[in-house]
């Protein structure tokens, strides 16, 4: 037990409120779970703090278990949890038009109010949840609700458009983008419970499956930056967060530059940042370690927010983060070595560290004469690194050894460091490029290359060739131009050791991250006035580090049993057909205590051609199968994504069962053009 930095400890008994309906202005009311805190028998009754978790992800079966433990911990320890289905999902009526509506939104700050309106409220609500959940604080804060006091956004983004599952540096998503959208199309095709609906229960589900779109059409007609992504954005607009925040991140997930962005860009809030290796999975749970008990620091910044309690979190460092060091690359590491560090808000640095890439292949600290290397688009590429931008749930595991990627493109290498390197912040590729093709991408590589030669990823960065102006615009390319780039990597914060190197080398593809730009053809570096800026840090941290508590939670056991399929992740080459096939997927079964049983599992298979970079291909399947309150249901969600030089083709389709027997069928499909993506 840390007596330093204590948190409210269990000290109440639960009550737990299934079913509760919060209405919204337009006259829905929505579903949501309650974990009440009760006092014990020889305590005083006591008004008590709201935490509001609003996602899709239905809370009456898929996250239950998970719900249930944080609700009970977090009731025994004075407060009451709200798990809310937005509409349209869940046991919530209405309609899922879309993620992040505006609707979804208003509903948000509706939930909050209701929620500081009751008789056991002490009128004060924070927000909290990790990525979608982590997205809807923000949201809902950014319309300053008068009862909203803290936020703890959990991997979550800013900007919708440079920083989700959509589109990185303008690039189409892939493995991210179909797999997410396809699951929702299964998820958001499940009832509401039918215990809680009584005889309208067909009849309203019906309406769900005849009304719901399917999100991904939307998305990819959104090619550029616009209106409809800075619905749900809180970037450009940071001043208008005021309440105070405390983010949570990983340099392993994809939503990390958003909470540096927010630490730096919200000055009209409170704001604290604690970052560690993690995936995008929670801190006491994720890969790589080290794992931290994060409810206990999230606890600590609500005790001080929503009871008043005066215990010294915001006198404590703005930013806390992991310096990680190299490790021999691995898909799934326990954990990385390296060590905690705590900055000011004003984080001291060093200057930026500038390389310059050399014709002889060296990254040098003076600048070269010109010269020229040729990157070949080979669509392919990219196997050796992640399956998604931010890595997940297995089996999307992290880049291996660079090597066999490497060998196949212009790589840029430092000579061995004689002293330390304390890297901190997003690195910036400046490339002088051009063009046979006109549409392409480039994907520069940041890597520490170990005495012994092996090539460990450290961050990478992502940019549309086309999007020569900022985002909101896009031109082809003219062949022979040349033109400057300057190229955001993912933030990081990693010290590199005497003896070891530094790597920068450069793509046209990053496959099954992005979607291939598609035609045939290759970029040029042109050097001379290429370079890479590193911004360093100090060696030595600027403040002392707080005392994490290692040790799990002690989250309490909600009574499920889980069983998981064995999880696949295959890369096949077809040397006749010059293509090569990414295929993961995996699968789980959940029983509840009372008797529901879900199984759901996702497969997903992508197809790249380095001989014919237009015709790219995705499958996505998806299986729900829910047996509940005496019904049985199926639902079987099928993707296909495919494209040409100037155009995508989408089909989505679904069937579902009740009880054995056809109940519905949906099917979409859609020609859109690309818009030089």
């Amino acid at each position: 037990m840390d007596d330093e930095r204590p948190a409210s400890e269990p000290r109440h008994r639960v009550e737990v409120r299934r079913d509760v309906r919060i209405p919204v202005r337009d006259g829905l009311e929505l579903s949501a779970n309650l974990w009440l805190p009760i006092p014990m028998a020889d305590a005083p009754a006591e008004r008590v703090p709201a935490v509001l978790e609003m996602i899709p992800y239905r809370k009456d079966d898929w996250r239950w278990a998970i719900d249930e433990a944080r609700g009970r911990w977090l009731a025994t320890r004075g407060y009451a949890f709200c798990r809310l289905d937005v509409r349209g999902t869940g046991s919530s009526p209405g309609i899922a038009l879309d993620e992040y509506t505006a609707q979804e939104t208003l509903d948000g700050y509706d939930a909050v109010e209701w929620l500081a309106a009751q008789p056991w409220s002490n009128g004060n609500v924070g927000m909290w949840g990790i990525s979608y959940g982590g997205f809807t604080a923000i949201q809902v804060a950014m319309l300053r609700p008068p009862h909203l006091r803290a936020i703890v956004p959990v991997y979550a983004s800013d900007d919708r458009y440079t920083d989700d599952v959509h589109y990185i540096g303008g690039c189409v998503t892939a493995s991210e983008l179909s797999q997410y959208a396809v699951s929702m199309v299964g998820s958001n095709a499940l009832p509401a419970r039918p215990a809680y609906r009584g005889e309208a229960w067909e009849r309203e589900w019906h309406e769900r499956l005849e009304k719901t779109p399917v999100w991904l059409f939307e998305w990819l007609r959104q090619q550029l930056d616009g209106p409809y992504w800075r619905q749900g954005s809180l970037a450009p607009g940071w001043k208008t967060l005021v309440v105070p925040v405390f983010l949570i991140g990983g340099w392993m997930d994809g939503y990390v530059n958003s909470a540096l962005r927010m630490l730096e860009n919200c000055r009209n809030a409170p704001r604290r940042a604690l970052i560690g290796n993690w995936v995008h999975a929670l801190p006491d749970e994720a890969y790589p370690g080290p794992n931290i008990d994060w409810l206990h620091e999230v606890v600590r910044f609500f005790d001080h927010w929503l009871k008043g309690v005066e215990n010294g979190v915001m006198d404590e460092p703005a930013l806390t983060y992991f310096e990680r060091d190299y490790a021999p690359p691995e898909a799934f590491p326990a954990a990385w070595p390296g060590r905690w560090r705590s900055e000011p808000l004003t984080i001291p640095t060093s200057p930026v560290r500038i390389l310059h890439l050399s014709l002889a292949g060296g990254l040098t600290a003076s600048r070269p004469a010109a010269g020229r290397a040729v990157v070949v688009h080979r669509p392919t590429i990219g196997t050796a690194s992640s399956l998604s931008w931010g890595a997940g749930w297995p089996p999307n595991g992290l880049a291996r050894d660079l090597r066999p990627d490497e060998a196949l493109l212009p790589g840029w290498t430092s000579e061995p460091l004689t002293e330390p390197l304390h890297l901190f912040d997003v690195p910036v590729a400046h490339l002088r490029l051009s063009s046979t093709m006109p549409v392409a991408s480039a994907v520069v590589r940041l890597s520490d290359v170990a005495p012994d030669g092996t090539i460990a990823q450290v961050t990478a960065g992502i940019h549309n060739l086309t999007h020569r102006t900022g985002r909101i615009g896009a031109e082809p390319l003219a062949p022979g131009e040349i033109v400057e780039f300057s190229i955001l990597l993912r933030a990081t914060g990693y010290r590199f050791a005497p003896g070891h190197r530094i790597r920068l080398s450069v793509a046209s593809a990053y496959w099954p991250v992005i979607w291939p730009s598609p035609y045939r053809g290759e970029l040029t570096v042109h050097l001379g006035r290429s370079y890479l800026m590193l911004p360093t840090i100090p060696a030595e941290a600027g403040l002392p580090t707080p005392a994490f508590r290692t040790e799990s939670a002690g989250l309490p056991d909600a009574g499920s049993r889980d069983a998981e399929d064995a999880a696949v992740w295959q890369i096949r080459e077809d040397v006749l057909a010059g293509t090569v096939t990414v295929t993961t997927g995996s699968g789980a079964t959940t029983v509840l205590p009372d008797g529901t049983t879900l199984y759901s599992s996702e497969l997903l298979e992508m197809t790249a051609s380095d001989g014919d970079p237009a015709h790219a291909r995705m499958r996505t399947e998806v299986v729900y199968r829910l047996d509940q309150d005496g019904r049985a249901i199926s639902v079987r969600a099928n993707g296909l994504m495919t494209s040409t030089e100037t155009e995508f083709d989408l089909t989505v389709d679904f069937d579902v069962t009740l009880d054995g027997s056809p109940f519905h069928h949906g099917n979409w499909a859609e020609t859109i053009p690309r818009k030089l993506v």
